[in-house]
């Protein structure tokens, strides 16, 4: 990040909390289909296509870098080997390397596809693939460990800092097992668990804009014999990123719904759905850092990289789906 020496700098990376449990889920799921496929009775293949609405929950972002305080970037600071905490092994003394940004839950839209195989009239398993689409398009201040904007801790020399999410994905790919319970009427109530694997994405910005007025850069430098070399290598020197973030995540799900037979061979279903997946995490490297290439050092050494991770990868899914049986 952007590396400004302030008291209420964090010396340690936060710990991204594990997601509601899936292990639970992916054991019944897998238990229950090896189960029902090795009963020998009569069974139908069917074809489902779904489509309906896919929500984001509220979100956190937990992020930070390997970058050191200003003051010991060589592109800021060319007397930073005069300071001993900037040539120590440990990066983390002297520099702000955590922080936060809160997201609201959003709306977005799914579909899905599955093909599956009727097992006696109770149950079913099914191979599925399941997509998410949620549309954030919003920005949020980054909050420092104190938490208080940074852009107010650090003011004046710290014009803004945010953090950007446009859109959000998840790609699911279930083996799912449904229990359904018939009766004398045309709609049948059903409940099913699935287990499987995540592709989760997300479109990412990070800036830390620094003020473009001389005299307001009065921190990194503060009290050093070149106070005032540091201040104009700094002036206007934002540091950002934008990548397309990318992990792959273990995912369950559970789901509820009612079926309504329209025909012989064909059936809605109405269906709602709470999708459980790992953390997400992925990293990379500035576009600049202050104002330079992504790294502290002249000759390429020590290179700063970022990285971002959230626990809150639930999501929540309703829609219909048609069914039909061949």
């Amino acid at each position: 990040m952007m590396g400004i020496a302030t008291a209420d700098a964090s010396k340690s990376r936060t710990t991204l909390r594990r997601a509601v449990p899936s292990g639970r889920l992916h054991a019944v799921a897998l238990s229950l289909a090896a189960a029902l496929l090795a009963a020998e009775t009569k069974a139908d293949f069917y074809l489902s296509a779904a489509a309906g609405t896919d929500r984001s929950p509220s979100m956190l972002l937990v992020s930070g870098d390997d970058d050191r305080a200003s003051r010991c970037d060589e592109f800021i600071n060319p007397r930073y080997a005069e300071l001993p905490v900037c040539t120590e092994p440990d990066r983390t003394p002297g520099a702000a390397d955590s922080w936060t940004s809160q997201f609201h839950g959003a709306w977005g839209s799914r579909a899905g596809a599955a093909v599956g195989y009727r097992l006696r009239e109770l149950f079913r398993v099914e191979l599925e693939v399941d997509y998410g689409r949620v549309d954030l398009d919003t920005s949020s201040p980054i909050i420092a460990p104190s938490g208080v904007a940074y852009d107010i801790v650090a003011a004046p020399e710290l014009a803004d800092a945010y953090e950007r999410i446009d859109r959000t994905e998840l790609l699911g790919l279930f083996v799912n097992v449904y229990v359904d319970m018939p009766n004398r009427s045309r709609f049948t109530p059903f409940v099913g668990v699935g287990a499987g694997v995540g592709y989760a994405a997300m479109e990412y910005t990070v800036l830390w804009e620094r003020t473009d007025n001389l005299e307001e850069v009065v921190y990194a430098g503060a009290g050093l014999p070149n106070e005032d070399e540091i201040r104009r290598n700094l002036v206007g020197g934002d540091t950002r990123a934008r990548q397309r973030l990318r992990d792959r995540l273990g995912a369950a799900h559970l789901t509820a719904g009612v079926g309504y037979a329209l025909t012989e061979r064909l059936s809605l279903e109405i269906r709602a759905r709470h999708v459980w997946s790992a953390e997400f995490g992925d990293e990379g490297s500035y576009i600049t850092l202050r104002g330079h290439t992504s790294g502290l050092r002249l000759d390429g050494s020590e290179p700063v990289r970022w990285h971002v991770g959230t626990a809150d990868t639930e999501r929540f899914r309703v829609g219909v789906r048609l069914n039909y049986s061949l």
